[in-house]
This record gives structure tokens, C-alpha cells and sequence, in this order.
């Protein structure tokens, strides 16, 4: 019998550290209160950073992004770089980041301050390096000492309200400096109360460069394999495709965002999180948000194709009735022709 692996057993977890930033909304004034040294490491923070992770896909839905390219002027990357480099402690990095963070912080009047956390890790499973920068008041379930700065008793935080962290996998980082890697996204953030959450964003350096056509690709790629592995009968899966697809038509012409948290319902009502926790996974990269290209996004229902001598375009219901493929798939048969198609042919 395999023994049961305890939480965090995969988090290589090398610097944590925890400071504070008092500012109450309304009010632009902020002030610091900093950690005098790291948070010793131990099962507890471990276990943190891996409910962290699991809170990221399974009680919020993520957005992926990259970057923004001046890196010159956001202090929060150019401390990150400095780290990365070895031109500065952990330490340094985190204080750094908070004096920035003050500064972008009171641009904000609704904003309200907290305790800002820093985290170094690796996950085991992939051997893959990451940062994470998670901002938390003192109401939700960790008990965090005023005082010292650090975790004194883990319980259960509720992720769900979570409107301020972001996952900067630094292994993918530099693997996107090379194009032939092909990596697009190595960011992962959650946008909370907009009003609020523009200036952490702001902070991160956050941007979205994801065209129509990729984050489309991304979704549609992230439907077909979901529908495999969860073994959704062919009939089943074209007629939750066809809905999806009339979902984001409707959206586009009525100028609505496409929201993946809706499309999850659409898949289990009775589970709406599970396609949605899916999508977002790095294997797929999918934010909340999904950007519409409707040549993509018609092969949900459609077969569609087009040459300099031939355009072909059906329903893919039509498939197996009046529309047959033989097994090579080299021949198509259409029977019970419409009349108004059959008079377009010379007798």
C-alpha cells in the first residue's frame, strides 16, 4: 500500500519572508512596518505555499500574462532581476519590493493595507522555480504575529477571497527569452475588485499580450483534451461544444467578455469549478477572461475549410447522418442534398 503523501511534500520551499504596510482606504498615506530577517522554514510553510498553489486554480479562476517591457521603471522587476542575478540577498529583494510597493500602493485611495508575503520556491514535480508575492490581511484564517512578522499557527485560509497574489514561474521566465520555445505566459495573477487591484497589478508589472487567436487556440485546446480524458461521449461533447460556441457568439455581438467561469458551468452544473480549475492549469494557460477569434472558435461546431477551389462548411451533428467520411478519410459522401443546392448543379 502507497503511503500517503503529506501536503507541501513537493515545495522545496528556500526563502520566505513576511512584511507589513499600514494604510487605511480613503487615506493615500502609507507606512512601513519591515521584517528584521527571513521566516524559518518548516512543515507549516510548506504547507502555506502549497494552499496557496491549490487556492490559485481551485477557489479563484487566474489570469497569465507576461512582463511589461519597461522594465526600467517598475521597481518590483528590476529588484526581481537584481535577485535572480545574485546581485542581491533575498532580503534586499523584499525590501526593495515593499518600498516599492508603498509607492504604487498610494496611488490607490481605496486601497487598504495588510501584510505582504514573499516566497522562493521549487515544486519538485517539475523542477521548475517560482516567486510568489501574496498580499493577506490578518482576518482570514493565518494567524500572522503583528509583532515578529512571521506564521505562528497555519489553519484554514479562505483563498476564495483572495484578490491580491501572483506566481512568477522563473524557470519559464527564462526559458521565453528563447522564441523557439514557444513559451507565451510564465505570470500567473488574480484580478480582484478592479479599483483595487489595478495598483497591484501595476506593482507586479503585469500585462496580457495574449492575441485573440492564442488565447482562443488555448481555450479550444484546453475543451478537446478535457472532454478525453473525462471520457464525454461523442454525441454529448458536440452538443456541449455547439453551446459553448453559441455562448461566445452571443458575447461577441453583444460586446460581453467571454468568462471561463461561465463556460464551466456549461460543462457541470453541479461542479462549476472543475473545467475552469482545468483551463487555467500552465499546461493550457487560460484566463478568465477568453479572447474571441471566431475562425477558432467555429471548429467547436462547425467543419470548415477553405482553398483557392473549395469551401466546405457543415454542422459536425451532420456527421455519421447525411454526411459520411470513409475510414481513410479520404472521401466524403453528402446524401438528402437540399433542393436549392441541387439546382446550383449543371444538368
Amino acid at each position: 500500500m502507497s503511503k500517503i503523501k503529506e501536503k507541501g511534500h513537493n515545495v522545496n520551499l528556500t526563502n520566505i519572508v513576511i512584511h507589513k504596510i499600514n494604510k487605511i482606504a480613503g487615506d493615500r498615506k502609507s507606512t512601513l512596518k519591515l521584517a528584521n530577517q527571513e521566516i524559518k522554514i518548516g512543515l507549516p510553510e510548506r504547507r502555506f505555499i502549497a494552499d496557496i498553489r491549490e487556492s490559485f486554480s481551485r477557489r479563484s479562476i487566474p489570469s497569465h500574462g507576461v512582463f511589461e517591457d519597461a522594465v526600467a521603471y517598475n521597481g518590483f522587476q528590476k529588484a526581481l532581476i537584481d535577485y535572480k542575478n545574485d546581485e542581491i540577498d533575498f532580503m534586499k529583494f523584499s525590501i526593495d519590493s515593499m518600498e516599492y510597493y508603498k509607492r504604487t500602493i498610494e496611488t490607490s485611495a481605496p486601497a487598504t493595507g495588510g501584510f505582504l508575503i514573499f516566497a522562493d520556491y521549487e515544486i519538485t514535480d517539475n523542477n521548475e522555480r517560482y516567486l510568489l508575492v501574496f498580499s493577506i490581511d490578518n482576518k482570514q484564517g493565518y494567524n500572522l504575529s503583528e509583532i515578529a512578522l512571521v506564521i505562528q499557527e497555519i489553519q484554514n485560509l479562505e483563498l476564495s477571497k483572495m484578490d491580491l497574489a501572483a506566481i512568477i514561474n522563473i524557470s519559464r521566465w527564462e526559458q521565453s527569452k528563447d522564441p523557439s520555445n514557444g513559451i507565451k505566459t510564465y505570470l500567473t495573477f488574480i484580478r480582484g475588485k478592479k479599483q483595487i487591484s489595478d495598483y497591484f497589478q501595476n506593482f507586479i508589472g503585469c500585462e496580457d499580450k495574449t492575441t485573440a487567436t492564442e488565447s482562443s487556440t488555448r481555450f479550444l485546446n484546453a475543451v478537446n483534451h478535457y472532454v478525453a480524458e473525462k471520457g464525454v461521449s461523442e454525441k454529448e461533447a458536440r452538443d456541449l461544444k455547439s453551446k459553448i460556441l453559441d455562448y461566445c457568439q452571443d458575447c461577441n455581438k453583444s460586446r460581453k467578455e467571454i468568462l471561463l467561469s461561465h463556460i464551466s458551468f456549461l460543462f457541470d452544473a453541479d461542479n462549476p469549478y472543475d473545467f475552469s480549475e482545468y483551463a487555467t492549469h500552465e499546461n493550457f494557460g487560460n484566463s478568465e477572461i477568453i479572447k474571441y477569434d471566431s475562425k477558432i472558435l467555429r471548429s467547436l461546431k462547425f467543419i470548415d475549410y477553405q482553398s483557392n477551389d473549395l469551401t466546405l462548411k457543415f454542422n459536425k451533428k451532420l456527421l455519421g447522418g447525411s454526411i459520411k467520411i470513409n475510414k481513410d478519410r479520404t472521401t466524403i459522401t453528402i446524401s438528402n442534398l437540399p433542393e436549392d443546392l441541387k439546382s446550383q448543379f449543371p444538368t
